[in-house]
């Protein structure tokens, strides 16, 4: 057998064999379409596009399966249930922190009273001082009010001076605002009384559920 044949031989194995892996490697697309028929080829059916298919080797055995991409109404609840995963997330790690932050500021209920009760007086105190001053604008504004009365009385059908109207009308958003402030401390007093009775509850829960897995541990 001579040179030129040696190299016709060779040439025509590495042909066949570049056929063999090319048919080894064969895949074959599958899916069921809009009339639920199933349709195959040796590249993605277009009528497969929108859909879940299964991809098959030379022997017809499922090597992969993929899903169906999804569509607007799916892909608008997976993102709710990814944001609700997220914010439940959010605050299981935000009552983690308040429980460290509780248990190492208190160390019993007692103190959980005593800081409570220092709160409340400082804005109890506060009130009453603007509640006083409150009482002061009102009593101003009576006495404008008086002076407006005689000017009207004195010089009836003239305009109210400009000084006498800037006093009223100053001294009367002064009370109006004076109101939104102690309407404003109200509600922290009440958020503030509120905010220690929870805090006390969850210490409580927190000891007992510490003294348990102490005895337990014993």
């Amino acid at each position: 057998m001579n040179v030129l044949t040696l190299r016709h031989l060779a040439t025509g194995l590495a042909a066949l064999a570049c056929m063999y892996v090319h048919a080894a490697e064969a895949r074959v697309f599958c899916c069921k379409d809009a009339r639920g028929q199933q349709v195959c080829g040796d590249v993605l059916p277009a009528s497969c596009a929108d859909r879940g298919y299964r991809e098959l080797n030379q022997h017809g055995t499922t090597v992969k399966q993929v899903d169906a991409p999804l569509t607007e109404e799916q892909r608008a609840r997976r993102d709710a249930e990814v944001k609700r995963l997220a914010e439940a997330e959010r605050l299981k790690q935000e009552q983690r922190r308040r429980d460290a932050t509780l248990l190492n500021t208190y160390a019993s209920e007692h103190d959980i009273d005593m800081a409570r009760d220092r709160r409340v007086a400082d804005i109890e105190e506060l009130l009453l001082r603007l509640h006083e001053q409150q009482q002061t604008l009102l009593t101003r504004q009576k006495g404008l009010e008086v002076d407006k009365a005689r000017f009207e009385t004195n010089f009836p059908g003239k305009p109210i001076p400009g000084g006498l109207k800037d006093r009223l009308d100053t001294n009367a958003g002064d009370i109006q605002q004076m109101a939104a402030n102690i309407a404003a401390k109200e509600r922290e007093l009440a958020d503030t009384r509120k905010r220690f009775e929870e805090d006390r509850a969850r210490f409580r829960e927190l000891a007992g559920a510490k003294a348990a897995g102490g005895a337990a541990a014993r």
